[in-house]
């Protein structure tokens, strides 16, 4: 869908932000998350969660009218922005767990869908994203308490599909569909745009409520005594 001179620019805007933002990189920022590295188990900085309200071409690319229009399609309606993230994927870090990107808090959109816009190549060896195909049918498989929960793969009944991309194409997929990735054993990082959305009358426009209550539930798992290091920034 993106030409290679879009996600240059994209990938340069990226660039641009890891630099003057350098110091916010912190486990304190509530905008950032680390992963372990598979091997010497140190955390490496992983994920800027989100990166559109930082960053003018990622914030053009959630409204472009070739992702608005297929969204428009599946929902019947207009889409809104819900979230986004962007996810490095560095050399050696840990994979993701099985799971379904949906939790049980009052209000949260049932259409909530997600496009993966992938920045570089999406393969076995760098930990692609891999989606268990027709799940999303069977809705929330977990506990509607609030938390995220782990799946189990043994409990699935289909087989995953692995998401082979090459940079610029996109995925689209259901917030019910269970899905993971393995680590990075390549030597390349695989830096993916995750870009979220719900059909306008399923809430609205939610970016700005989602990430107040997203916080809120962030700070609510750690310590009383550590919550008033944590900053966005």
């Amino acid at each position: 869908m993106f030409s290679p001179v879009e996600i240059q620019s994209l990938s340069n805007d990226v660039s641009r932000v890891c630099t003057e933002r350098g110091r916010t990189i912190h486990e304190n920022n509530l905008r950032v998350r680390f992963k372990n590295h598979v091997v010497s188990k140190e955390p490496i900085f992983e994920v800027f969660d989100p990166i559109s309200d930082i960053s003018s071409v990622a914030q053009k690319m959630t409204s472009d009218p070739r992702i608005l229009q297929r969204l428009s399609c599946i929902y019947g309606e207009p889409a809104c922005l819900f979230k986004d993230k962007l996810i490095f994927k560095p050399p050696g870090v840990e994979g993701a767990t099985l799971h379904q990107d949906w939790i049980g808090w009052p209000g949260f959109p049932e259409s909530f869908l997600t496009v993966l816009v992938a920045m570089d190549a999406f393969t076995e060896s760098d930990g692609a994203t891999a989606v268990y195909p027709g799940l999303h049918r069977a809705g929330y498989l977990s506990p509607k308490d609030g938390q995220h929960h782990q799946l189990q793969h043994s409990d699935m009944t289909t087989e995953p599909i692995l998401l082979q991309l090459e940079p610029g194409d996109i995925a689209i997929f259901s917030c019910f569909a269970p899905h993971y990735s393995e680590p990075n054993r390549s030597e390349q990082f695989r830096r993916g745009y995750f870009i979220s959305y719900n059909a306008l009358s399923d809430g609205g426009n939610q970016f700005e409520q989602h990430y107040r209550e997203f916080h809120q539930w962030i700070r609510s798992r750690y310590p009383e005594e550590k919550r008033n290091r944590l900053v966005f920034e």
